[in-house]
């Protein structure tokens, strides 16, 4: 089982480009990791096995696409500072519960990605992804893409926002739910019906059908094969748009 990851890692090296060499010794690691793990554990059914090599792939595109497609947009306006590399890292730290040498390899993919910036495709990385996918999956990868480009103290710039919509595109993602997704991080006028995708004159049935479908496509369970990391990442988004549809239901009283 050991030779899978290795060839994983090689198979992403052939589907998206550059990114994929630099990324397959975490790809390999991590999957090998996972397997070792499955295997100390004493489960040997044939069927369970074929459900958690699928979990461990999706959660291996997960990471080695939010890891590229991050670096590529704090690079946007070809400025990438030491300072939102770390914060990237910390990011990382902060918010998924690996051990210490999953996050050691992760710092030093992060690093070796940051020093071949220039050399990341973009467009191939997100199609790639986008093809390994969930509809939920690709909605969490952008959401992540967004807090990850705010946490830089400068906070998102015009290059980065101008990336993640162009990264947004190659990932299929509708115009109404990348407006859902980036009214989170502006706070602009009438934020709570942006957030919910629809305008202040909406009427209060097509609000609750708006909160409804949200929701539905950001419950946790849609990216529960990712792991328990990326679902508490979703359960955040279920909050903002119970607060949102919570303050307009306020304004209006119904």
């Amino acid at each position: 089982m050991a030779f899978k990851g290795k060839l994983i890692g090689a198979l992403l090296g052939s589907l998206a480009g550059p990114m994929g060499t630099i990324l397959g010794g975490l790809v390999g690691h991590l999957y090998d990791r996972a397997t070792e793990e499955r295997d100390a554990t004493g489960r040997i059914g044939q069927r369970w096995r074929g459900i958690e090599d699928s979990i461990s792939a999706a959660q291996l595109d997960f990471l080695t696409s939010l890891i590229g497609l991050s670096i590529a947009v704090a690079n946007a306006d070809r400025h990438v500072r030491i300072s939102q590399i770390e914060a990237l890292k910390a990011f990382f730290r902060q918010n998924f519960p690996y051990s210490q040498e999953d996050h050691r390899i992760i710092q030093a993919v992060i690093d070796e990605t940051f020093v071949n910036r220039d050399r990341l495709d973009v467009d191939a990385l997100a199609s790639y992804y986008r093809l390994s996918s969930s509809p939920a999956g690709r909605l969490l990868l952008l959401r992540l893409l967004f807090k990850i480009a705010e946490a830089d103290k400068r906070g998102i710039s015009d290059a980065e926002e101008q990336l993640i919509r162009r990264i947004a595109a190659a990932l299929r993602i509708d115009a109404a739910s990348f407006a859902s997704v980036a009214a989170e991080f502006k706070h602009e006028d009438n934020r709570a019906y942006r957030i919910l995708g629809v305008s202040p004159d909406a009427s209060n049935e097509q609000i609750r059908s708006a909160y409804r479908r949200l929701a539905a496509q950001y419950h946790p369970d849609t990216v529960a094969n990712l792991g328990e990391e990326f679902t508490e990442v979703a359960e955040e988004k279920i909050k903002l748009i119970n607060e949102a549809y919570g303050e307009i239901r306020t304004q209006r009283g119904f």
